[in-house]
């Protein structure tokens, strides 16, 4: 476990593997060698339908109401008439997105990745400004767009904090995830308050097994990095599922005042009423402490001393937050329409959370004075969608109404407000070789309504080629922070307004699912009145100041490139980032303007057919940029008016293979040492090697 001394370091002890071996091997005996392959999947949604499969599904109407018919409702019918029966991917955006926009729980198994940010970056048009330590505000930016534009939910429920507007992507357990998806360009406002850049939306596991399944992942790495995640499902009757899990995380870090250590939990009941209605009831503990020594103090160390742990001065040597978090969610799911397609969703939620800042609390160090400050929030309300789907139209709406709190914050004080908004969205022919989409939400915020708007189309030509495009007007409202966060740091030059996105796109798509594609996306964002986060030095803080104030107009324009292609047992896999920001008459240079990231893999079936490996390189680049600079007390990130960065490169050699019902890693990191910084100022990490095991039982 770990420990916290008095000045709220961390010191980390390894959690012991054969205690987690025990408590699974408890609940459920790992299967004998040579045991059949169980006849059915634990999951309902192990292999989420493709969008061609659902418009069959679509055509089954008949069939559908048929086996409605038998279900039983006396308790009495054998198992294969009584069994339980919920629709998949509950929670989704859009169960037809393209395959570029969503990873699915099967694709996770083939890729490496530390926490949600990794995952993140494979989708087109992502760039991450990562902090190389665990358990850090790590941000994810979308074409130019950075996080307070990104809403983050959980089955469509929203997750980021209304103190800061924003989600920690450590804090979410990604082995829950059954399927992630990322809406971007027109249609992203639509899913979320201040989804104008992307909306990333998290839909979790629903499992269905009658025998005792059990799933163990351990992995570990240098500088005492590991993380241990094990999940029990079970139906106890034929209409009851029961679900837990539990997920630690722990960093000794490389550098001082890096350690991390996490614990996370989650519960889900699954009842069902009848054939046609599901009752889910789901809970998420999370409790972390992490110290957040703000990067390298390029003032005291610069060059090669930067990235040397034993001579690198860091920004601050006891800064640390202690963050404890609870997620309620209760969804009534029916399937009322005719088909299993045509989903009714209503789900009520709560979220609390408090956060536990302290700075410089080591006796040793008189100046600057310490920081000592608590922040409480919640949010609770209720969301309900409806699909429609027809063999020649897809119409989807819904709802939700929230409450959000401060309920204490010495730097935000209390305050209060409700939420609410609706949107629908219209496609005509979206498989036909015409289609047509138009969309609408209407966020009501702080007493004012505003409006967003869009529409889009494509065009096939043949099997081979698919044409795309569409534009939108949208919204971003400030958050209680760019409106309300009062400290020494920050400064307001007068009173902040809502931003408001005007997005265009088109591009294409090349290839087929069967031998992979190419997609080539040009776009173009104009945001009148963004609001921005200047330097501001008139502060002895040792965090960074920010100007928070409305700037002139920002215009973003790009192309980028998504690759996804095989050729016998080699396959291509990549993103690639052109972009181009001018503000005021002036070319910005906070972001790179050409970056990418991904692989060239061998991929195949080996020792007749009981070794699947793949395997290869990786990496990542950029030109150099600006960036930006972390303030942790606030949880924001202010323009970097220092050094800038140069350019970047990492690459590791990867190694995924699947034998039985296991899955083993091994990644050998950085292989060339090359010395970088992921955002000013965090050294990249140096050569090193992490591997582990998933492994799944069913018995």
């Amino acid at each position: 476990m770990t420990g916290v001394t008095r000045e709220g370091g961390l010191t980390h002890h390894a959690l012991p593997i054969s205690v987690c071996l025990f408590m699974l091997s408890v609940m459920a005996p790992a299967t004998a060698p040579g045991s059949p392959p169980a006849a059915a999947s634990p999951s309902d949604s192990t292999r989420p339908r493709t969008a061609a499969e659902d418009s069959l599904r679509i055509r089954r109407v008949a069939a559908d109401s048929l086996a409605r018919g038998k279900a039983d409702t006396s308790g009495a019918a054998p198992d294969t008439l009584g069994r339980m029966s919920t629709p998949s991917l509950v929670g989704t955006l859009d169960r037809f997105a393209d395959t570029s926009s969503i990873r699915t729980n099967q694709d996770l198994h083939w890729m490496d990745y530390r926490y949600l940010g990794g995952i993140l970056e494979s989708f087109p048009g992502v760039f991450m400004m990562d902090q190389e330590s665990e358990g850090q505000y790590s941000q994810a930016t979308f074409d130019g767009v950075d996080w307070r534009a990104v809403s983050v939910s959980s089955n469509g429920r929203g997750l980021n904090d209304p103190a800061s507007g924003v989600f920690k992507l450590y804090d979410f357990t990604t082995e829950y995830a059954d399927r992630i998806e990322v809406v971007t360009g027109p249609r992203a406002f639509l899913y979320g308050l201040n989804s104008t850049g992307a909306a990333v939306n998290l839909v979790t596991k629903n499992y269905n097994s009658n025998k005792p399944f059990t799933k163990f992942n351990y992995s570990e790495g240098a500088y005492g990095y590991s993380i241990v995640d094990g999940t029990f499902s079970q139906n106890i009757s034929r209409r009851t599922n029961v679900t837990v899990g539990f997920q630690h995380q722990a960093a000794d870090g490389r550098f001082a005042g890096e350690a991390h250590d996490a614990w996370n939990t989650r519960e889900k009941i699954r009842y069902n009423i009848s054939h046609d209605l599901n009752l889910i009831l789901s809970h998420e503990h999370t409790a972390t402490q992490t110290q957040m020594n703000g990067g390298v103090n390029e003032s005291l160390t610069s060059g090669a001393a930067a990235f040397d742990s034993k001579v690198a001065v860091m920004k601050q040597d006891s800064t640390y937050e202690k963050v404890t978090k609870n997620d309620f969610d209760l969804s009534l799911v029916g399937t009322f329409l005719g088909d299993t397609a045509d989903v009714s969703n209503l789900t009520f939620y709560y979220s609390h959370s408090k956060r536990e800042f302290r700075e410089r609390e080591d006796p040793y160090h008189d100046f600057p004075p310490g920081v000592s400050s608590d922040h409480v929030a919640s949010w609770m309300g209720a969301r309900a969608t409806q699909d429609l789907s027809t063999e020649f139209q897809r119409f989807s709406a819904g709802g939700d109404v929230e409450l959000r709190q401060i309920e204490g914050s010495p730097n935000l004080g209390r305050l209060r407000a409700v939420v609410g908004a609706v949107w629908a969205k219209e496609e005509i022919d979206p498989s036909g070789p015409l289609g047509v989409a138009l969309y609408g939400r209407l966020d009501t915020y702080l007493r004012k309504e505003y409006a967003g708007y869009g529409a889009d189309g494509t065009i096939r030509i043949g099997s081979w080629l698919r044409l795309f495009g569409g534009v939108s007007r949208s919204t971003r409202v400030p958050d209680f922070q760019e409106l309300y966060w009062i400290d020494s740091t920050v400064v307001r030059t007068g009173p902040i307004v809502a931003e408001h996105h005007t997005v265009a796109e088109a591009g294409a798509v090349l290839g087929t699912p069967e031998t992979g594609t190419l997609r080539l996306a040009l776009f173009h964002r104009t945001v009148s009145d963004p609001i921005t986060f200047s330097p501001y030095n008139g502060t002895a803080s040792p965090f960074p100041g920010a100007v928070i104030a409305n700037g002139p107009a920002l215009n973003t324009s790009g192309v980028t490139a998504h690759v996804d292609v095989r050729y016998r047992s080699f396959s291509l896999e990549g993103n690639l980032e052109y972009l181009l920001q001018t503000s005021g008459g002036a070319t910005l240079n906070a972001f790179p303007k050409l970056s990418g990231s991904g692989g060239l893999f061998f991929r195949r079936k080996l020792v007749h057919d009981k070794l699947e490996l793949k395997t290869g390189f990786k990496g990542r680049f950029s030109l150099g940029y600006s960036g930006f600079v972390f303030n942790p007390e606030m949880i924001a990130y202010v323009s970097n008016s220092g050094l800038p960065l140069g350019t970047s490169a990492s690459a590791d050699f990867f190694l995924i293979g699947h034998i039985g019902d296991a899955y083993i890693h091994f990644i050998w990191e950085n292989l060339a040492n090359i010395r970088y910084y992921g955002t000013p100022y965090y050294p990249g990490g140096e050569r090193a090697i992490r591997f582990g095991i998933s492994w799944e039982f069913l018995n």
